[in-house]
């Protein structure tokens, strides 16, 4: 049987979403290469031209979704508001795509927290800095010149916040995956966290105390309940 020729994009995203619905359906250890294969009717070859490993097709789904976000914020930039209204809308706005995409990013908690991935998680979260840092130093910038931020090093700051953010998910991540509490009493501890990650932030930022809404903690603790659900059921099935 003849099989169709389609574009390299084409194909590489199409390979993307089967392996985004046997991870879903089946979990990502029980999803192998021959799923997606036979799923597609493509050839092993056709699979490995555009990934080397399961664990390289799991990298670069994330790596997807991650540009998702980056170009949902960057007409932020654009937009007629101050610089703290700006700082706040690109983490609003960024939350509100992971939630919309909150099961690609329940693949890899259950993957990428396991020790022997320690090394791919760092990646991850490097690559995440790397997309978002220039974004918020050019706000940061801005802030200077308004006066409501007092912090001369733009780009160094923009990459300290992000590697802060990096790892306030990872703690709610670990606290989700390993925390033997009920929903309410997690839902209460992220909220804690989060707060103190806020006040850091703003004093890196010199920004006016309680200026930062990178997350609406009113909203925060119906979206850690849901995140800490969707992970439960998951593990339940």
């Amino acid at each position: 049987m003849t099989r169709e020729v389609k574009k390299p994009e084409v194909r590489k995203n199409e390979i993307l979403d089967a392996a985004r619905k046997f991870f879903f359906q089946k979990g990502y250890d029980q999803t192998t290469i021959q799923d997606i294969i036979d799923e597609l009717s493509i050839a092993k070859g056709t699979f490995y031209y555009y990934f080397t490993s399961k664990i390289d097709l799991l990298d670069q789904l994330v790596d997807r979704t991650t540009s998702e976000i980056s170009a949902s914020i960057k007409p932020i930039l654009n937009m007629d508001m101050n610089a703290i209204e700006k700082f706040n809308k690109v983490f609003q706005v960024a939350t509100a795509v992971s939630l919309q995409n909150i099961d690609v990013f329940l693949v890899p908690l259950g993957v990428m927290y396991k020790d022997e991935n320690t090394i791919i998680r760092v990646k991850m979260y490097r690559r995440m800095v790397e997309k978002s840092t220039p974004l918020l130093s050019s706000i940061i910038e801005q802030g200077i010149k308004e006066g409501v931020f007092n912090n001369p090093y733009h780009s160094d700051a923009a990459e300290l916040l992000m590697q802060i953010v990096a790892n306030l998910d990872e703690t709610i991540c670990r606290l989700i995956l390993h925390e033997d509490k009920t929903l309410e009493q997690l839902a209460k501890i992220m909220v804690q966290k989060t707060k103190l990650y806020l006040d850091a932030m703003e004093r890196i930022l010199g920004a006016p105390k309680d200026s930062l809404r990178v997350y609406i903690l009113d909203d925060y603790e119906e979206m850690a309940k849901m995140f800490y659900k969707k992970l439960r059921d998951k593990e339940d099935v």
